[in-house]
């Protein structure tokens, strides 16, 4: 029922009084009405909205911030999933910010002109926000250069300054505006009051009656409508207004219940909104601390209790410069920021409560109120000692060796190159000392690799106590020492300190209980007589070591010109040998063997050749030696055995009768896997029958583990390739091996055959190998047999076969060919001298 016909009903008498009374009344109340309606449907809505925009943006803020630090503090699992969760909290942020923003801009089509354009500074703000978020994002992600994360996190945080100004600009344009509804509110009701207390008055002389129902009937819920809203403007945000009736007022109330509502659930959300920030900052790894313009401390979160040892209680009111090691710098830096409104990284000290001091990078920005005035310093400052100690660890690892704790190859040239700049300067000379222990894999393979390391650490050990502070002991990798003696006047004095060191490791190493001997090899270059750059004077020394070496170890050597020349003959030989193979600048040329008995070729020997287009032919004993160091004797071996299995083949299918030839087989391709492999592809491409292959082995060679040796012969002998020992009694002749290898010749080398006539030792030699061989079931067979007299004396002693120049030279595969088809059937058992005549005639 309206209040209009409530005042009919009463004061019926006084119709024309109480009509205008309730004109008067409604008026004011409807204008009341319209007010309220305003705030709720423009004022409280705008101010919601706001809130929730400022809360979406310092969710993408901390989401943003805090998915940068993970990215480039951890890289592990953890880390990436807690990147994940923050990205996740981002998308959030970025969706609420939307929706609220829709939503205000739906509400500033009933906006002022103001307020509309800080709706744009808004939109702007936010768009430029979300860009840096996402830029910012991708840079921490891509881990990219610290230049650039640093000048993408300053836009960033600007970024973030305008868009809180922008927003809180407009929070207090929208309180303002909603005071002034409120005023007007107020003033309306006092209007009212005034209206209806006047009419209320002139009805009371014409009818005291009506007017007082009139006062029970609209005065008290105008007055508890006021009482509320003054209540509220205290900040009691649960004041309720209970009016029952259902006219003007009764819905004015309920307008004011749902005004005071919505407050209560704006501060609500205001609430956890402060409380997820607080959360945030707790759980921030960094070290966090507000102070005031004056470089007080107002507030702190528990990282930086953690880092100083402090309880928050006792940092809150102390100044910012006692945490510091400098409290100059300090106040500098507060002065900086509240004048330039933030600060750059800059790495500077904490002192921590036990004085220890720590090392940070302190970052931090000015903190405003609403009038735009500096407030307070907010520093975050990032804990560096973990960082201090990784780079330490890689410069200890960039520049030391990590088992012996030596400099390495990186920090030898580093102290070589200094070390020659200040003797160069000073007209004063420099020693390398290049030391190799001798025969160090021996103790690998018999004692294994933890005991190698441990009597490399023992020598780095020793070398170190009996080289002066002022020198450079160094390790360049493997068993290789390096020392840069400075001060050194003449070869004397460098040689001097190298004996002391060859002397130095005699003494046995006692490691683990087990007694090791170990010795070194030292070659010597000068500064600056043998070189003025490092590298040179290294590579000069490493051509000394290798001419200790070659003097028979635990001796040292000083660089001559001789070696470079010998060392430039041998890479140039070596870079030739690369190119013969392709080239074909090898080929074969084959010395037939003979046997005894019969008198005829039972086979040839294959001798590889170098045909160099430029030296000419170069000797075997040059080029072999050099080959096999190259590990390209592999390649050749292989060329070698294909060759001379096809010139056998093709003997063969002209129809010559059959001949075995021999080749020889290096040491570094016998022990080399897969050799059983090569040999069966060389024979299956040829076509050879392996009955008519023999391979020609040093003593040297089978006795290279024994075991996996005779596994390799016996591989081979059941393929039916015949096996001979070459050049024997020259090497580490054995009895005990003989019977275990299955053997079908041996050779005995040119050097006890040369004498035999007139040396009785060498004859004696020869008949003890040629009784053991037969008694072994071997066959036996003299090389370089050259005259008459050699090969009866070789028949009389019962020798099987017989090659060399009384026979006739190495010649191609042509003249052998020539040769075995000028061989008669019929000559059968005459004499080797008058066959060998004949074949020469």
């Amino acid at each position: 029922m309206k209040i209009r016909s409530t005042l009919t009903a009463g004061c019926f008498g006084f119709a024309l009084l109480t009509g205008l009374v309730g004109y008067f009344g409604g008026s004011a109340i409807t204008r009341i009405s319209g007010e309220f309606d305003a705030v709720t449907r423009d004022g409280l809505p705008a101010i919601k909205t706001l809130h929730d925009i400022r809360y979406a943006g310092v969710r993408i803020v901390a989401s943003t911030s805090e998915f940068a630090l993970v990215s480039m503090v951890g890289r592990d699992r953890a880390a990436r999933q807690q990147a994940e969760e923050e990205k996740e909290l981002l998308e959030q942020g970025a969706g609420l910010y939307q929706s609220a923003f829709s939503t205000l801009k739906d509400l500033s089509e009933r906006f002022d002109p103001e307020a509309q354009q800080y709706v744009q500074e808004i939109d702007r703000a936010g768009k430029d926000l979300m860009a840096l978020s996402a830029e910012s994002m991708e840079t921490a992600r891509r881990a990219g250069a610290h230049s650039a994360i640093l000048e993408v996190k300053e836009r960033f945080e600007a970024s973030e300054r305008r868009f809180l100004d922008v927003v809180n600009r407009a929070i207090v344009l929208e309180r303002r505006q909603l005071a002034m509804r409120q005023q007007e509110v107020h003033n309306a009701i006092t209007f009212a009051l005034f209206t209806l207390s006047a009419a209320s008055a002139v009805a009371f002389v014409f009818a005291v009656a009506g007017g007082s129902l009139s006062a029970i009937l609209i005065s008290r819920p105008i007055a508890l409508l006021q009482e509320g809203v003054e209540r509220v403007g205290q900040g009691v945000l649960d004041t309720r207004i209970d009016i029952s009736s259902t006219n003007e007022i009764g819905r004015l109330a309920n307008a004011f219940n749902r005004m005071t509502t919505e407050l209560r659930t704006a501060k609500d959300e205001i609430t956890t909104a402060r409380n997820y920030l607080d959360n945030v900052i707790c759980s921030m790894v960094d070290a966090l601390l507000v102070v005031d313009t004056n470089g007080t401390v107002m507030n702190v979160n528990p990282a930086l209790c953690g880092l100083l040892g402090y309880r928050e209680n006792e940092l809150i009111g102390r100044s910012f410069s006692t945490i510091l090691a400098d409290g100059d710098h300090g106040r500098s830096i507060i002065a900086e920021m509240a004048e330039q409104g933030q600060v750059p990284d800059r790495e500077l000290l904490y002192r921590s409560r036990q004085g220890d001091m720590i090392p940070v990078v302190l970052s931090g920005g000015a903190m405003r109120n609403q009038d735009g005035e500096v407030c307070g310093i907010v520093c975050i400052a990032h804990d560096m000692r973990e960082r201090k100690r990784s780079e330490e660890e890689i410069r200890r690892l960039a520049y030391f060796d990590p088992l012996t704790g030596l400099p390495n190859r990186a920090l030898f040239q580093d102290r070589v190159s200094h070390a020659l700049a200040v003797a160069s300067r000073e007209e004063g000379t420099v020693a390398l000392l290049f030391l190799d222990l001798d025969r160090f894999k021996d103790v690998n393979d018999t004692l294994g690799h933890a005991m190698g390391d441990l009597l490399l650490t023992s020598v780095a050990d020793r070398l170190k106590a009996h080289v002066r502070v002022s020198d450079t002991l160094a390790r360049l990798g493997d068993d290789e020492f390096v020392v840069i003696l400075t001060g050194a006047r003449d070869e004397r004095g460098a040689s001097i300190v190298a004996q002391s060191l060859l002397d130095l490791l005699t003494p046995p190493f006692d490691l683990e209980g087990e007694e090791v001997f170990i010795s070194t090899s030292i070659g010597i270059a000068l500064f600056p007589s043998d070189g003025e750059d490092g590298n040179v004077l290294l590579s000069r020394a490493d051509m000394a070591l290798h001419a200790a070496k070659d003097a028979g170890r635990n001796v040292y050597r000083f660089y001559s010109d001789d070696m470079n020349r010998s060392a430039q003959d041998r890479r140039g030989l070596e870079d030739s040998l690369r190119r013969a193979l392709a080239n074909g600048e090898f080929y074969l040329d084959y010395q037939p063997q003979i046997d005894m008995h019969t008198g005829g070729v039972f086979g040839v020997e294959a001798l590889l050749r170098w045909d160099h287009p430029e030296d000419g032919l170069i000797p075997p004993g040059r080029f072999i030696p050099a080959a096999e160091e190259m590990g390209f004797i592999r390649r050749i071996g292989e060329w070698v055995m294909r060759a001379a299995c096809l010139q056998c083949r093709a003997w063969q299918e002209s129809g010559l009768p059959p001949v075995r030839v021999a080749v020889n087989v290096s040491g570094h391709q016998f022990n080399q896997p897969g050799f059983i492999d090569m040999v069966d592809r060389v024979l299956e491409d040829t076509g050879l029958d392996p009955t008519l292959l023999e391979l020609e082995l040093t003593e040297s060679t089978l006795l290279e583990g024994a075991r996996d040796t005779i596994m390799t012969l016996i591989d081979l002998k059941v393929r039916g390739i015949h096996l001979a020992i070459d050049d024997f009694g020259t090497g580490y002749s054995s009895l005990s091996y003989l019977k275990h290898f299955p053997i079908d010749r041996l050779k005995i080398d040119r050097s006890f055959v040369r004498d035999i006539v007139s040396d009785l030792d060498d004859r004696a030699i020869v008949e003890a190998i040629i009784a053991m061989a037969h008694s072994l079931g071997l066959r036996v067979l003299a090389e370089g047999v050259e005259r008459e007299d050699e090969l009866e004396l070789l028949r009389e002693r019962g020798c099987d076969e017989v090659q060399g120049y009384y026979f006739g030279r190495p010649m191609s595969a042509r003249d052998v060919e020539a040769r075995l088809r000028a061989s008669s059937p019929a000559r059968g058992t005459a004499p080797l001298r008058l066959i060998a005549r004949a074949e020469e005639g």
